[in-house]
């Protein structure tokens, strides 16, 4: 029971580091930066803090890694609650853009596109970053396959066509947070799909 505790304070302890380091990794570059920084407002002192993470590096990579790992885990499981092929590609546009629309912070972090240290351990985040990306564009590219089969989408390279709607979605999501208008982000789910599914060209 003692052990549970500990367990559930030390996670709890460790999810405030992270959640502080992402505001400030999402306003400063990650050079500018310091561990003193993340600690003072986090509430803990400098080497308390280093008990959790034993680098800033390690929490960089841990905070990006980690919530990644929750973004994809979340938008599969929302697109698997449905079953209609046009129903889960619907679900994932808007899966995609809640998350970013409640992680701006986060998000912000990859729209400022800096990641130019070489140390190992960044060279080793940036390879799970790909890998997970191109597992992310097979997952997407399976629901399309299955809606081509089925004969509701056109017989297209899936691959292709499933980056081609992840990167709309990415465009929607840096203008949002680029020029804020007040608007929802999930208020551009139904552009988005209209220009998936029918295109830009005016039909006869």
């Amino acid at each position: 029971m003692r052990a549970e505790r500990k367990e559930r304070e030390f996670n709890l302890r460790r999810a405030a580091i992270l959640q502080e380091a992402e505001k400030i990794f999402s306003a400063k570059s990650y050079h500018d930066v310091t561990v003193a920084e993340i600690a003072n407002a986090s509430g803990f002192a400098i080497g308390s803090l280093y008990q959790f993470f034993e680098s800033k590096e390690h929490l960089y990579t841990t905070m990006i890694s980690e919530k990644l790992d929750l973004m994809y885990a979340g938008i599969r499981a929302e697109v698997n609650s449905v079953k209609d092929v046009l129903a889960k590609i619907a679900r994932l546009v808007e899966a995609h853009l809640m998350f970013i629309e409640n992680n701006t912070d986060f998000c912000r972090i990859f729209l400022r596109g800096e990641n130019d240290a070489l140390s190992e351990m960044m060279t080793s985040l940036r390879e799970k970053l790909i890998d997970d990306y191109f597992n992310h564009i097979a997952f997407v590219e399976g629901i399309l396959k299955t809606g081509i089969k089925n004969g509701l989408l056109r017989s297209l390279p899936a691959h292709a066509v499933g980056s081609a709607l992840i990167h709309l979605i990415r465009s929607a999501a840096s203008e949002w947070m680029l020029r804020p208008s007040g608007e929802a982000l999930l208020a551009k789910k139904d552009f988005i799909l209209d220009i998936f599914f029918n295109g830009v060209k005016k039909h006869d």
